[in-house]
This record gives structure tokens, C-alpha cells and sequence, in this order.
């Protein structure tokens, strides 16, 4: 074979290889493109999960407040303001109200509409009529503040006719910020339309309510035909990404919108398509100034075709379809990872590996100041259980040496030295045949102090009927005092003072004096929390709540006894012993309101007034039955008392926590269990604690 016809042999040969290199180059971007899509879409879904998720907790705090307006104000004709006060704390509401179908408006904000204000003409009302269910409205002006809102609005039902409309306003502006919240890359961003492309939610806050997309970039004119009727997709147009997910129940949309290289560069984080597109352009140059020296190297260019044959036709199928694998695979793990809602950090021999964006943000410090640290190095010393950090790792560890999963709080401390509450869902995984615990760790800060305040709420509540106790123990101690007052002048006329004299009514005056100081001390303890727990004796509880409850009782005719199985053995419970009392306080003072309102409720006989206490070991729980003979509580009404706000009692003289909160003590603080029943008469409580085991348990000290 000649030499002419080798080189032609070799330049058919290199012009095929590029042409292949040119075709899998031009496949590979192809790729490359439909994953970045892919990748874009997912982020925006996840982004818009956060937002419904954000909607529906508002909605669901409606539907509530519908349910209970409808028993409460339209059956029992109760004041709904409360509730609408309420509802608005809860869930940040500008302001709640109700719209009924007279015209009349209720306003939980305390704002008056004036005469000629009609809430059946008003959008938030027709939105509500024209759906028949829980919606959203477009935005519109407060005329109470003056300001954008949107409002989450529900028809009001009673014996299934509608009687009006409730209705809770978000100010637009919160919306935005936990829009604009959303990371999107660097120079991405996040906004909200509706179905006919309107803009409501913008960063842009000139082209909310006054712009449609498809007329705020003359690429975007054909973007008004192509996503309604669509739940999600993606629009490409000049350099950039538009991405968009339907919100369930509103008819709007979520969309974000990116610059094309920057989503490719979000997307390539491990990038093999990236790396087997530079390789092919790469092989090209190759081949090019192979072709150049072709005639000096016609052997090399022969093994060459051969090896690259050999690839093609063995490995490049499965070499692509490998790389389109793991690509997705890193895609939707990454996506996942850095769109929780909670912080994951990962865990190698209790060091930190690794931790998602949620994280960084929960702990306020960088990537490089948590990977290679320690649980440790972000708690305090003291856990909120009062137990040294320490101490609880180290049992944490053992506990959890063989891996497992659990869910369990505990204290960290953020970059500024401020500590919060957390709870922790710990589980095991192997990676690179090594033991890996990945913690999903969610801030209970808010959740934890509202727990604290309702339980102060319900101490304050029960404040008033406290004082008046206190009043009527005081009256017969006041009373002496001021008979020893008076008496000093006749006996000083009649030369009666004397040494035993003056002895004897200091000694009485004091011992008036000392019962006074400690029925104060009694109070004072009652409203003090418990800061850590500790054990202590279940009858100490019992004796500490009758000092308080005892002056009710007697003024109100109501005997109180108390069983015990054996006096003299030792009954102790770990937990917060003031918690506790208020526990007891507030079950025995709901038996004596239910004995009272028994007797209101039959004046032509006489009720046997008795709350019994009776206490036992059963295996390794220690129980106490309350028993009453009061009026009962309805069976219709039994599974609704551990509710929160919920109460018999009408809202002038009940708040609705207490029991919520001595369930809420009892089971999840204490690790035991309350149960409810009614008796042939009256009512019966019954609540059992895990004894305290051992003498490591930290003691009260008094």
C-alpha cells in the first residue's frame, strides 16, 4: 500500500473521528441542557412546597378558628373577639374578623367600620360566597391599615346554611419576605403570579398588581400562552431560565428565574457530563494536529482508530448512560439537601462531615466553622434538664454505639453565645463501608416558649381566685390583730398593762403574724417555675397544692381525703415539682367548680361535697387518683378537654389551658400518662409517673 494511499486512508479516518467527536460533543450539551432544566424545575417545586407550606399552616389555623366560632359563638352565642385575638397571634395575622350575612362586621383587631361600610360588598366577602370553600383572595387595600393585603377567607356555616364569612389578612409584605427568602443562586430570584400572569409578588414592588410577565420583557410576550393550564415547567428565553410550579388551592404560581450559566453552574457540582464534553473538544484538537503530522505517523493514527473503536462500540453507551445516572442522582440529592426545612449535619466518629445551608443559617456560622467540631463544641455546658452537656453526650453515644434511631431535645449555642432549643431525629447510615449518624435538627424556640407562656397564663388565671383565698385566710388573723390593737387602751386606763400581759399579746400577735407570712410563702412558691428537674416525694406535691386549695374548699363546704397504701414508705417521682403542684391545683380546683355547679344545678337537694385523693404503687409507676362528686363531663365533650382553648366553663371564667397544659406536664415533661373517666357520680382523674430509680437523680433542695 502506498503512502498516497495511506495518508487518504488516514484523513478519511481523522475526519470521521471528528465528525463523531463533533455529533457526541453536540449530544453530550444536549444532556447537559435537559438535566440543568431538570435540576431548575426541582428547585423551583421545592421552593414552592415551602410556600404552600406556609400557606397551609395559615389555612388550617382558619378552618380551625371556623370550627370553633361556629360551637361556640353561633351555638352558645360566646363573644368571638378572643378567638379572633387569638387566632392573630397565632398565626401573625394583621387582623381577623367576621362578615355576616346582615351586614354586621366583628373585628378582632378593635377596628370600627364606619356606617356606610358594608363587608357583603367588600372582595374578601364575594371570594369567599363565589368558592364555597377556603381560598385565597387577590391582593387588595386594608381600609383598617391602609395597607396590601391578601386575605385567607372561609364561608361560615350554621345548620348548613351560610351566615357569613370569616376572614384573616396576611400584609403582602410578609408574603414577599418569605418569597424574596428563597435562595436561588447568586443573582437568581423568586416571585409569585397568578393565572393570567399577573404579578403579586415581586422584589420588584413597582410591577406587583400593575404588570403581567408576559409584558415585562418583550422576550416573554409568548410566555402568556404557554404555562396556563400547566402545573410546572420551565421557559428559556435570551440568557436566562424562567421556572414555575403551581400553588395548590390559589391558582397562582411560583416561579423563579435565573441566569442560564449560573443554573448550569448549579447544576454541575460533580459535573461528568461538564468533564466529558472538555475531554471530546480536547480529543478534536488532538486529531487536528494529528492530521497535520499524519505522514510521519501512520502507524499511531491505525492503533488509535482501533482503541477509540473499541470504545465507542464496548463502553460509550454505558459510560453515558452511568454519567446521566449519577448526575441525577447528585441533582436530586443535592436539591434535597439544601431546600430542608430542618438542618442535616452528618457525623463520622462524632465529628461533623458535612452540613446543609438550613444549618449554616440555624447555628450563624460558616461551613469552616462546623465541619471538623463536635456536638460539644456547639452546646453549652448545661443541658435544659439541668444534666452537664457532657455527661448526656457521653450517654447519647453509648446509647447509640451499635446505631439505632431515636428523637430527642436538646440545648445548642449559636455563633453569639445565645442558646436554643432543639429536637433531634438521629439515624445511621454506612458510607464507604464506614458508620455515618445524620441528625435532622429542627429550632423549637418558638414552640418551647409557648409552652412556657401558657402555663404562666394559666398560673395568672387562676391568680385572681388565688388572692381571693389568701383574702378570706387573712380575715380571721387581721381580725385578732386588731382586737389586741384595741384592747390596749381600756387596759392601759385601767392599769391592767403588765409584763405577762404585754408578753402574752405579743406572743398571739406574732403567732396571727407568722400564719399570714406563710400563707404569702405558699403563694410565692406556687408561681415560681421549676428550672430543672429533680426528685422529690409525691406527697410533698400533694401537701404543697392542698395549702393552697384548702381555703376554696372549706369556704366552700367541700371535704378533701387522702388514701395511701403505707404512710411511711417512700413515693418518689422524677420530674419539676412546681409544674406538678400546678397539675394537682388545677385538677382539684376544677372538681370543686364541678361540685358547685352539681349543687347550683339541683338547689332543692343537698350534694355530698367530697374530692378524694387516693395514692398507690402499681409495678413501677406510681399513680394518684382525683376522684369527685361533681356534675360529670358530657361524653360528646370527653375527647375535646386536653384541647387547648377549649373549655365548659364560658370564656369569662375559663381560658381552656389548663388541662392541655397537665397533659402536656404529666406526658411529655414527666414521661407519664393522664387518663379521664366518668363515675357513677362525678368525675375521676388518673394520673401515673415511672417511680424514680437510684440515687443519682438530682435531689430538691429546700
Amino acid at each position: 500500500m502506498t503512502l498516497k494511499i495511506n495518508i487518504m486512508l488516514v484523513s478519511i479516518l481523522v475526519a470521521i473521528i471528528l465528525v463523531l467527536a463533533g455529533i457526541t460533543y453536540t449530544y453530550t450539551q444536549s444532556i447537559s441542557r435537559h438535566t440543568v432544566e431538570n435540576h431548575q424545575q426541582a428547585l423551583t417545586k421545592e421552593a414552592a412546597k415551602m410556600v404552600q407550606m406556609w400557606l397551609d399552616h395559615r389555612f388550617k389555623l382558619v378552618e380551625a378558628l371556623a370550627d370553633t366560632l361556629e360551637d361556640l359563638y353561633l351555638n352558645q352565642g360566646q363573644d368571638p373577639r378572643p378567638l379572633l385575638k387569638m387566632t392573630m397571634a397565632a398565626g401573625n395575622f394583621s387582623d381577623v374578623y367576621l362578615g355576616l350575612f346582615n351586614g354586621t362586621m366583628i373585628d378582632g383587631a378593635d377596628w370600627y367600620a364606619s356606617r356606610d361600610y358594608d363587608p357583603r360588598t367588600r372582595p374578601w366577602y364575594k371570594r369567599a360566597m363565589e368558592e364555597q370553600k377556603i381560598t385565597l383572595t387577590r391582593p387588595f387595600m386594608d381600609q383598617g391599615f391602609w395597607t396590601m393585603v391578601i386575605a385567607v377567607v372561609v364561608p361560615l356555616f350554621h345548620n348548613d346554611q351560610v351566615v357569613g364569612v370569616l376572614s384573616a389578612n396576611i400584609i403582602l409584605d410578609t408574603l414577599q419576605a418569605s418569597v424574596m427568602d428563597l435562595r436561588i443562586g447568586k443573582y437568581g430570584s423568586a416571585f409569585i403570579i397568578d393565572s393570567q400572569g399577573t404579578i403579586l409578588v415581586h422584589q420588584n414592588k413597582s410591577l406587583m398588581m400593575t404588570t403581567k410577565i408576559q409584558e415585562s420583557d418583550p422576550a416573554l410576550s409568548t410566555f402568556g400562552s404557554y404555562f396556563p393550564g400547566q402545573n410546572s415547567g420551565s421557559f428559556s428565553y435570551r440568557d436566562r431560565m424562567l421556572s414555575f410550579h403551581k400553588l395548590t388551592d390559589t391558582g397562582w404560581y411560583l416561579c423563579t428565574n435565573v441566569d442560564q450559566e449560573e443554573a448550569l453552574a448549579l447544576a454541575k457540582n460533580t459535573d461528568m457530563l461538564f468533564a466529558m464534553s472538555m475531554v471530546l473538544k480536547i480529543l478534536g484538537i488532538l486529531s487536528l494536529l494529528f492530521f497535520i503530522t499524519v505522514g510521519g505517523s501512520a502507524l499511531i493514527l491505525f492503533i488509535s482508530k482501533n482503541r477509540f473503536e473499541a470504545i465507542v462500540s464496548g463502553k460509550d453507551e454505558d459510560l453515558r448512560g452511568e454519567i446521566i445516572r449519577r448526575k441525577e442522582l447528585e441533582t436530586r440529592y443535592r436539591t434535597l439537601f439544601n431546600t430542608a426545612t430542618n438542618a442535616i449535619m452528618l457525623t463520622r466518629n462524632g465529628v461533623y462531615i458535612e452540613c446543609n445551608q438550613k444549618a449554616l443559617d440555624m447555628f450563624e456560622l460558616a461551613e469552616d466553622d462546623i465541619i471538623g467540631r463536635t456536638m460539644l463544641d456547639l452546646s453549652p455546658g448545661t443541658q435544659m434538664d439541668g444534666t452537664a452537656t457532657k455527661l448526656k453526650l457521653t450517654q447519647l453515644e453509648q446509647s447509640h454505639a451499635h446505631g439505632g434511631s431515636d428523637v430527642f431535645k436538646w440545648t445548642f449555642r449559636r455563633a453569639d453565645g445565645s442558646e436554643f432549643p432543639a429536637e433531634i431525629g438521629i439515624s445511621t447510615l454506612t458510607l464507604d463501608r464506614e458508620m455515618v449518624k445524620v441528625y435532622s435538627i429542627w429550632d423549637i424556640s418558638k414552640r418551647v416558649n409557648a409552652e412556657q407562656n401558657l402555663r404562666q397564663a394559666q398560673k395568672m388565671a387562676a391568680m385572681g381566685e388565688m388572692m381571693s383565698a389568701i383574702a378570706h385566710q387573712w380575715r380571721q388573723p387581721l381580725n385578732a390583730l386588731s382586737s389586741y390593737i384595741a384592747s390596749l387602751t381600756p387596759a392601759f386606763y385601767n392599769q391592767m398593762i403588765s409584763a405577762p400581759f404585754i408578753e402574752k399579746l405579743v406572743r398571739e400577735a406574732d403567732a396571727q403574724i407568722q400564719f399570714m407570712s406563710r400563707t404569702i410563702n405558699d403563694f410565692r412558691e406556687y408561681f415560681r417555675p421549676s428550672k430543672n428537674k429533680h426528685t422529690f416525694e409525691i406527697m410533698d406535691a400533694i401537701q404543697n397544692a392542698l395549702k393552697l386549695v384548702k381555703p376554696q374548699l372549706r369556704q366552700n363546704n367541700i371535704t378533701l381525703d387522702i388514701e395511701l397504701d403505707d404512710a411511711n414508705d417512700p413515693m418518689p417521682i422524677l420530674g419539676y415539682k412546681n409544674e406538678f403542684v400546678h397539675v394537682l391545683v388545677n385538677i382539684i380546683s376544677n372538681a370543686k367548680d364541678a361540685i358547685n355547679e352539681r349543687q347550683a344545678n339541683s338547689p332543692d337537694r343537698t350534694v355530698h361535697k367530697l374530692i378524694n385523693l387516693a395514692v398507690f404503687k402499681n409495678s413501677d409507676e406510681l399513680c394518684l387518683e382525683i376522684k369527685d362528686t361533681g356534675c360529670g363531663i358530657p361524653s360528646h365533650l370527653m375527647e375535646k378537654i386536653f384541647t387547648p382553648y377549649f373549655t365548659t366553663k364560658g370564656t369569662a371564667t375559663g381560658t381552656g389551658i389548663g388541662l392541655y397544659m397537665a397533659k402536656m406536664i404529666v406526658e411529655k415533661e414527666m414521661k407519664g400518662h393522664i387518663h379521664v373517666e366518668n363515675r357513677y357520680t362525678g368525675v375521676m382523674f388518673r394520673i401515673c409517673l415511672p417511680l424514680a430509680l437510684g440515687g443519682n437523680d438530682q435531689r430538691e433542695t429546700q
